[in-house]
């Protein structure tokens, strides 16, 4: 008789990118206002990120807001990067949307007095943060990203899933190939060849996603190399009459953008999450917010509901007292879980 091997037990944390999920949740609620202020985007963010509390129990949240000048790394090593968004990465200029600028210093706020560990840094963008955090995974952990940055589905392995808010949905390793088209470990790859459009990344002149699905269809069912692809271009051109252009243009480098000849080397170093572009100072603090505890002095769930009356929240959640107080008990799990850890660390 076999003796029955005990379950792995996994502490479960939930890494939010702060800026996708505010911006989805203050464009998803344009009309809700109190006394004039525009509280649409708090409100959404706070019900997303208790939803996301509420169908799955998570032992710490940790949100990454982009910075000032978020995106200035990549910036310094290929001048095109998100050109197409009118940012300066050196200048301060005014925020193109001013109310959801003064909301998401609000949000902040809220994340503060719910034990929410949170970064920002000037010039440090959110998707290094949460790369650098799946990098630092404990044996006994597991993961969950919400965003609907699709940049991020590179990180994905055995024990991180993506909650892609568009979705709805969590993307894990298991059900990738229900959503997507090629094999998730190739997600790197298809933008390094395909280029980003959203930042302005410039690929490989004709070539997109369909493109190497077409010519290459093991990209949909197994993890390949650009080596693989390179070497693949000399056996299909070797049987065709006529070259196609295209795949000459993947072996001759031809791309529109400044990268030039280096394209495969540049690509590489703006999309490779499993190489996040940080700052030894970025590091230092992040291995800090990781692995330090939460000093509740001043943080009371009290604050929040003052936070919620002066703000409106509670306008906006029917029950009255018991509403509001229903909404937050997801928060309280996590409060109370930081709170212990801060009061262990103090005996």
């Amino acid at each position: 008789m076999s003796i029955p091997t005990k379950r792995k037990k996994y502490s479960n944390t939930l890494l939010i990118d702060g800026d996708s999920l505010l911006k989805t949740a203050y464009h998803g609620a344009k009309n809700l206002y109190y006394k004039e202020n525009h509280i649409g985007g708090i409100f959404q963010f706070l019900t997303m990120l208790r939803k996301c509390l509420n169908e799955h129990r998570y032992d710490r949240v940790l949100v990454f807001w982009d910075g000032k000048f978020s995106g200035r790394l990549r910036y310094d090593i290929y001048k095109d990067y998100k050109s197409n968004r009118d940012k300066d990465f050196y200048n301060e200029t005014p925020p193109s949307e001013p109310e959801l600028y003064i909301q998401k210093e609000r949000v902040f706020q809220y994340c503060e007095e719910l034990f929410i560990r949170q970064y920002q840094d000037t010039i440090i963008e959110a998707d290094d943060g949460i790369a650098y955090y799946c990098q630092k995974i404990k044996e006994n952990e597991k993961i969950v990203i919400v965003t609907n940055d699709r940049d991020m589905l590179q990180l994905l392995d055995e024990r991180v899933g993506i909650y892609v808010i568009n979705l709805r949905k969590i993307i894990t390793i298991n059900n990738f190939s229900d959503y997507f088209n090629h094999h998730y470990s190739n997600v790197k790859l298809i933008k390094i060849l395909s280029g980003d459009n959203s930042d302005n990344i410039k690929g490989i002149k004709g070539v997109s996603e369909k493109t190497l699905i077409k010519h290459f269809p093991e990209i949909t069912q197994k993890s390949l190399t650009l080596t693989d692809i390179l070497s693949k271009i000399e056996v299909i051109q070797k049987e065709r009459k006529n070259r196609l252009k295209t795949l000459d243009n993947i072996i001759n480098k031809v791309t529109v953008g400044l990268q030039g000849e280096n394209i495969f080397e540049v690509n590489d170093k703006l999309i490779d999450l499993k190489k996040p572009l940080l700052t030894d100072k970025s590091k230092e603090e992040l291995n800090h917010l990781f692995n330090s505890t939460i000093d509740p002095e001043d943080r009371t769930t009290k604050n929040v509901i003052k936070m919620m009356l002066d703000d409106g929240l509670t306008m906006a959640i029917p029950g009255g007292r018991d509403g509001y107080i229903n909404f937050l008990q997801p928060f309280l799990r996590i409060i109370k879980k930081e709170k212990n850890n801060f009061l262990k660390e103090q005996n």
